[in-house]
């Protein structure tokens, strides 16, 4: 064997010194010609196992990294079952979890639970934690922690917000991992209910209803969430204005990337704007489109999306008789330029609607085209119905009339004159409307180019929140334009079918009709999204036979990031949804070899 290896040795030896003196000689032209094409082969091959290397590598996420965000707003109820304000839910989607969780496509996915099962009627759920799942303080999630937390959104004296979504809902333990649900009826929002974030009633228990909402818990608070407050700093006053949150190693679907988040809030969105643009924080949201080109300029990345909020106009007949006739509505709604509205008060970033439910709920196609028309064709409309354009540019309908009928008499055909005197009626409405920038601005838009048919357009004082809830309650309107939040399927039930027409209820344009309400009780009791949307499809061509309202956009939901930030696509109902992917999350990346990620 020694002999082999001395053999092999001496010839490569051999075949060294033979390149050597070949290569020696070359003359000088020569000498550069090989090493140049020596060089070129050396690149060449680098760049081909470069290529080879990259078609075998991806980009996965690195755990690390710490994001800033601000917010408009100071959480001071972090608590899932008070939870009032943007700010407060912020938090809330940071610390806290539920039984399931929104995935960022939109799908509902098991995160305290580890498994569930619906009874084949749809009135009974019940659920499985996982036998794994911790508290931040490092107390067992248990049944006693769900029951714990459905009680005290019933509890009269809190107020839950969320105790509406409750009614009808009765919990009970099957044992220490096994809580039951039992519906008066089949709901079909009831997944969102079990997004709700749990109370480790442990902590929480000593406390009384009445002091629920002071407990220094709603500030530094405890969940089981993918991160843990770890520190609140406060102004001079004592208020918070900066929580310091650290990744939950526990959380139930695994360790978060990012390892740090700091919230800190502003009071107004200006003080807000000058932050991202001195670098001072990383990100916000519910940006307004003014601010988006400097922002792009910066470098910022524009996340947008479309929000399940539809603004409209909502007629209220019984304040003004104009709005029985089919035509003066048709008229109204072909001649609103929603793009145009969109365009000046949005700068872009919202969406045309013609119907009340978001694609967020219908995302299939439906058949009913909306024309466009123009103002010589809705002018066409206007004078057939009788509807006559005044000196004033402003158009009448009555007055004094000549009317021929064409009769028989004694076998011949005759035509008779008849004169009749009718009320005169101005083709003129008024618009009550929130004390908001955006809505005084589409209001004083859709004057004017209702102004251009002669409809006149009478825009009353806005109002602040409180007092708009007020004349809303009353009905106290002849028009509304005004924006439904649409958080769940059973909204549409709230705000369009006949028994919600009054106070509390919250159908605003008091719309009674037999079919739609037939349609929304079915729509409650079917589990089947692809019959769902069927009957939303109906839905949809009944409001379009019978108009209660005229609806117009749905505006966008704006999200700055740093480009340093990779998340998941937007896909929200509400503005803490963002954070309902935040474990996934990511400020950098790193390339591997494809075999090495799962």
């Amino acid at each position: 064997m020694s002999k082999i290896t001395s053999f092999i040795k001496d010839f490569h030896l051999y075949k060294k010194r033979e390149l050597i003196d070949a290569i020696a000689s070359f003359s000088k032209k020569q000498t550069v010609v090989f090493f140049s094409i020596l060089v070129v082969a050396i690149v060449s091959l680098i760049i081909i196992l470069g290529k080879i290397n990259s078609m075998f590598m991806i980009d996965v996420p690195v755990s690390g990294g710490t994001v800033t965000e601000g917010i408009l707003g100071v959480p001071t109820l972090v608590n899932p079952v008070s939870a009032l304000s943007d700010a407060d839910k912020d938090l809330v989607a940071l610390v806290y979890s539920g039984l399931m969780r929104e995935s960022e496509n939109g799908e509902f996915i098991p995160d305290l639970a580890e498994l569930y099962t619906i009874s084949p009627d749809g009135t009974v759920y019940t659920f499985t934690i996982k036998k794994d799942a911790k508290f931040q303080n490092g107390t067992k999630v248990t049944a006693d922690d769900i029951i714990f937390t459905v009680e005290k959104i019933n509890d009269p004296i809190i107020k839950s917000p969320r105790k509406t979504a409750w009614s009808g809902i009765t919990v009970s333990k099957e044992d220490d991992y096994t809580v039951k649900f039992t519906l008066d009826q089949p709901y079909i929002s009831f997944m969102e209910n079990m997004t709700i974030g749990i109370l480790p009633s442990k902590l929480w228990d000593n406390i009384s209803s009445s002091d629920f909402n002071l407990s220094p818990l709603n500030t530094k608070a405890i969940g089981s969430g993918p991160y843990k407050i770890e520190n609140v700093i406060r102004d001079k006053d004592g208020i918070p204005e900066r929580y310091e949150l650290k990744r939950f190693n526990r959380f139930t679907l695994g360790k978060p990337l990012i390892k740090e988040i700091n919230i800190v809030s502003f009071s107004n969105e200006k003080d807000l704007i000058k932050s991202l643009n001195n670098g001072s924080i990383d990100q916000a949201g519910s940006i307004s489109p003014e601010y988006i080109e400097n922002l792009k300029d910066k470098g910022y990345n524009i996340h947008s999306t479309t929000l399940p909020r539809v603004f409209g106009i909502f007629f209220n007949s019984s304040k003004n008789k104009i709005f029985e006739d089919k035509i003066v509505i048709q008229a109204i709604d072909k001649t609103i330029d929603r793009q145009d509205l969109i365009n000046q008060v949005l700068d872009g970033y919202g969406s045309i609607i013609y119907n009340p439910v978001p694609e967020k709920i219908l995302k299939k196609e439906y058949d009913i085209a909306y024309s466009s028309n123009t103002i010589d064709e809705i002018n066409e409309i206007l004078d057939k119905d009788g509807w006559t354009l005044g000196e004033d540019g402003i158009r009448y309908k009555g007055g004094e009339t000549t009317k021929t009928v064409t009769k028989k008499v004694k076998g011949k055909t005759v035509q008779q004159t008849a004169k009749s005197t009718e009320p005169i009626t101005r083709l003129s409405f008024s618009i009550t409307t929130g004390d908001t920038p955006e809505l005084k601005e589409i209001e004083s838009l859709i004057k004017d180019q209702l102004a251009k048919v002669g409809i006149e357009v009478d825009i009353q004082k806005v109002y602040e929140a409180g007092q708009l809830n007020q004349i809303i309650r009353a009905r106290d309107y002849e028009t509304l334009l005004f924006g439904q939040l649409i958080n769940y399927e059973s909204d549409l039930y709230s705000y369009w079918h006949s028994s919600q027409r009054t106070d509390p209820g919250l159908n605003i344009g008091m719309y009674n009709d037999k079919k739609i309400d037939l349609i929304l009780e079915t729509v409650q009791k079917t589990l089947s999204k692809e019959a769902r949307d069927d009957l939303y499809s109906e839905l949809i061509e009944e409001f379009d036979n019978n108009t209660p309202a005229i609806l117009i956009y749905s505006p966008n939901y704006i999200y700055i990031t740093s480009q340093k930030l990779n998340m998941p696509n937007l896909n929200i109902t509400t503005p803490s949804d963002r954070f309902s992917s935040v474990y996934l999350w990511s400020t950098d990346t790193d390339k591997v070899w494809r075999m090495f990620t799962k």
